[in-house]
């Protein structure tokens, strides 16, 4: 007789489109539900409706790449910080070495421009600045004798002026290597410090990145549960964003019920309940009205209940329908 009982209401519960998560405010879409009133394990079950998950989430990822290797298939239970899914990281690692070596790179400059010149390369800048000095006063002497000589009228003003222009080139040069040696002497202005810090900083900056990207391309779950759908298989491409993996978390159940409005007077929230599942039939279970939506549908003049489990039992899962009856 029970098992009659049972499949009566749950045969109004199959002509039912249950949504899930309706918030409150809107009405569902469902077709006709014609709920009965059965009295069954001394427990008066008027409503029906079906498991759901608080928490169902969709996993992503953050770059674009090639799956090398995914462990999880539907069903598969997944504990929070599982790794789900490993992208191909060759080009990942790639660019972490030469972030890692621009790194180096500018270390070395900076240590370079903060630890000042070498004595040997010191000893080479005098050398040059001296054979420049040189230049220059030769210059300087082959320009005098020939102004003196354009005066006397001996030379053209062209050929002065390649004198001219020799002299100023010779000077340029000298004034460039005294400049060299200063500043080796000297050391570095603090604004070539303070640039040669900045490359420093933008290098680890790339190399913070390129690790963050690297860390991206293993993907592990954010939640413990049960894995409802998955989107990918290994060796295809996973898109940014797309969703791979959806995860459910089976330790956040509720159901969603509709109770007819002739019965409405007889329910609160807090009210406890007696839930039976068609999955597991030989047990009932307790639970308490959790949110009665205000919004009657005025089609099927049906309330939307939702229910929460007075404790989460594995046996119980999302996608299960269930009869629900108020406590005697």
């Amino acid at each position: 007789m029970k098992r009659r009982i049972s499949s009566i209401l749950m045969a109004s519960v199959l002509g039912v489109s249950l949504l899930s998560g309706c918030s409150a405010g809107s009405a569902p879409n469902v077709s006709t539900l014609q709920t009965k009133v059965i009295k069954s394990d001394s427990n008066e079950y008027m409503m029906a409706g079906k498991i759901e998950a608080n928490e169902n989430i969709d996993i992503t990822s953050k770059i674009t790449a090639k799956v090398e290797a995914i462990n999880v298939d539907v069903g598969s239970n997944v504990k929070e910080g599982d790794v789900i899914i490993k992208l191909d990281a060759k080009d990942l690692n790639a660019q972490v070495a030469e972030a890692q070596a621009g790194v180096e790179t500018a270390n070395a400059n900076l240590a370079k421009i903060q630890g000042g010149a070498r004595p040997e390369e010191i000893a080479k800048a005098q050398a040059a600045a001296s054979s420049a000095k040189a230049t220059y006063d030769n210059a300087k002497e082959n320009y005098d004798k020939n102004v003196q000589l354009f005066n006397t009228g001996a030379i053209s003003k062209s050929q002065l002026d390649q004198y001219k222009t020799a002299l100023a080139n010779a000077e340029g040069s000298y004034k460039s290597y005294e400049a060299d040696l200063k500043m080796l002497i000297n050391g570095e202005t603090q604004e070539t410090i303070k640039e040669a810090q900045s490359q420093v900083e933008q290098a680890q900056a790339a190399l913070n990145l390129a690790k963050v990207q690297l860390n991206n391309g293993i993907i592990v779950s954010p939640i413990s549960g049960v894995v409802s759908s998955k989107n990918v298989s290994s060796g295809e491409l996973a898109e940014a964003g797309s969703p791979l993996v959806t995860i459910v978390n089976s330790n956040a159940l509720y159901i969603n019920a509709y109770l007819p409005e002739s019965l409405m007077n007889r329910v609160k929230i807090g009210q406890e309940v007696a839930i039976k599942v068609s999955n597991v039939p030989d047990k009932v279970f307790k639970g308490q009205i959790l949110v009665i939506n205000p919004v009657i549908d005025s089609k099927n003049k049906n309330e939307l209940v939702k229910i929460e489990f007075e404790t989460q039992d594995p046996l119980l899962k999302p996608g299960m329908f269930a009869e629900i009856a108020l406590k005697n």
